[in-house]
């Protein structure tokens, strides 16, 4: 090599490393660089012209030839790869091999999705350093995944709510541990998923695709929430006792919510697809009862939950219903060092859900549901147009108390019933209705509706009452096991004959080859 090649080989080296540092350092092209980027193109192009002889016959040697031969499929190797793996990050595509088709989507969901028109966007929303943050946004990417496999207008996008406030404030979005919400056409919805408490959280394909459903409706259902009577607070977020949680949750789950006084509108509109009465402290007169029970006449829907021991003037409603409301509060019994006890400070828990009901099929025994200081509902003569089914009791091991700060009761530790579903036709009824009552409101509260499963069993009554018969159910997918049995018989035939006569021996006989070998060719 000359010495003017060697000098302008050197020069452009250093040029072309002090490109690419700047470039790396700021990021970005600015037009300065050309007096880098230019000197080093020409200096090297000057060495290619000073040293061409010697790189004419550097690539005419065979070592070369036989070098660039090896280096070109090293190119070609090396390309493949970068090229399976752009694919491979732009067409992610997985293969199931379970038997159940544990990471496949059920064809009800693969049908909703085919029906999309536009980009869904699904936002998975966090606050890093969160108890569970990271288990969460696992069990979330594993099964967005299959959503995004599934249909090109899924996007997937994960907000840190400290980074991104604005993006959280237009969602709503408060659950520090992840809180997923999609969009679609400019309509929110909330997908809603299991609280396995150390576990963190579970999201299932029947939330996923149930949410979806939601948010592409082109009509949206309403819900119409009485007030005027000293009804629990449907605004005040602060206020433990208030429900405005439980009413942004219906909001988020694209159901529109407008407040109703009997008193004033006197009739309920008829483009109500649901009634809920939250705890009213007041009776209510008879023409806002007439019109409650003219809008269940003509087969309306109605939460009722009641505080108190205090029917607000529904006892004749509620003995149409089969139903009454007893005059007791009810409570577990606690065991401690000192025995079993009964503390009125203690919430009380229920975890004996109906298995037939829609409402409750999904829970089991091991799941609970809060109460505070809940009244029970006692079953009565019925008609022959209406139906009821409790639907939530406590378990064995509760009391009834007949004031608050007693803690004598009598009787044997029972199951009380707290929440009933009734259907049917009233009298003289144009069309069947649907109810559920609750002897308690403080379940749909602030302080409790986010605790176990409070909120799941509200938002399935109002599924329920809503009629959302277009929302899919999809069986869990269980982990199968899959074990091949033997008779003793067979077994010790294919022991004797399999194991020991083909895969013991093998071993020793490939032991005995080599040393065969070895010693034939050791001399060699």
């Amino acid at each position: 090599m000359s010495k003017k090649g060697r000098l302008l080989l050197g020069i452009a080296g250093i040029l072309f490393l002090s490109f690419g540092g700047l470039y790396f350092a700021i990021q970005a092209w600015m037009p300065f660089m050309w007096f880098i980027l230019a000197p080093a193109v020409g200096a090297f192009f000057g060495w290619i012209y000073y040293d061409r002889k010697l790189l004419y016959e550097l690539m005419t040697m065979k070592t070369t030839k036989h070098g660039l031969n090896m280096g070109a499929l090293v190119l070609i190797a090396l390309v493949a790869l970068v090229g399976l793996n752009i694919l491979s990050a732009k067409k992610n595509k997985s293969f199931d091999f379970t038997t159940v088709g544990l990471h496949t989507l059920s064809p009800l969901s693969v049908q909703v999705l085919n029906q999309l028109d536009s980009d869904l966007n699904v936002k998975f929303f966090y606050k890093e350093g969160a108890e569970n943050v990271e288990a969460n946004r696992k069990a979330f990417a594993q099964t967005a995944r299959m959503y995004a496999e599934a249909s090109s207008n899924i996007k997937i996008d994960y907000v840190e709510m400290n980074s991104n406030p604005k993006t959280t404030a237009d969602f709503g979005a408060n659950r520090p541990i992840g809180e997923v919400f999609i969009e679609y056409k400019g309509q929110k919805n909330r997908i809603e998923s299991q609280f396995l408490g150390s576990q963190g959280q579970k999201f299932n394909e029947q939330d996923f695709t149930n949410a979806i459903i939601k948010v592409t409706r082109k009509e949206k259902k309403i819900i119409y929430i009485v007030e005027g009577d000293e009804e629990r607070d449907i605004e005040d977020e602060k206020n433990q006792r208030g429900v405005s949680s439980f009413v942004q949750l219906l909001e988020k789950n694209s159901y529109v919510v407008k407040k109703i006084n009997l008193v004033k509108a006197v009739t309920i509109p008829d483009e109500a697809n649901a009634v809920v009465i939250l705890g009213p402290q007041s009776a209510l007169q008879k023409f806002e009862l007439d019109a409650v029970t003219k809008y269940l006449t003509n087969g309306g829907s109605l939460l009722l939950t009641l505080d108190d021991k205090n029917t607000a003037g529904f006892a004749g409603l509620l003995n149409t219903f089969g139903l009454k409301l007893e005059p007791q509060y009810i409570f577990n019994v606690i065991n401690s060092p000192m025995g079993q006890v009964v503390s009125s400070n203690e919430p009380t828990v229920a975890v004996d859900y109906s298995p037939s009901n829609p409402i409750t099929k999904v829970f089991t025994s091991n799941q609970k549901a809060l109460f505070v200081a809940p009244n029970s509902l006692a079953m009565v003569p019925i008609g022959p147009d209406i139906k009821n089914e409790i639907i939530v009791r406590t378990p064995e091991a509760s009391v009834a108390l007949l004031k608050m700060d007693s803690s004598n009761y009598e009787g044997k530790p029972r199951s009380f019933n707290i929440m009933a579903e009734v259907n049917g036709k009233l009298d003289k009824a144009v069309k069947p209705f649907k109810a559920v009552v609750a002897a308690d409101t403080d379940f749909l509260s602030n302080g409790v509706i986010f605790q176990n499963v409070n909120r799941d069993i509200a938002l399935n009554s109002m599924s329920y009452l809503l009629g959302d018969s277009d929302l899919i159910s999809i069986a869990p997918k269980d982990v199968g096991i899959t074990q091949m049995l033997m008779s003793p018989p067979e077994f010790s035939q294919f022991y004797k004959f399999v194991v020991m006569g083909i895969f013991f021996p093998l071993p020793f006989l490939f032991l005995g080859i080599s040393i065969v070998l070895w010693l034939r060719r050791r001399h060699a």
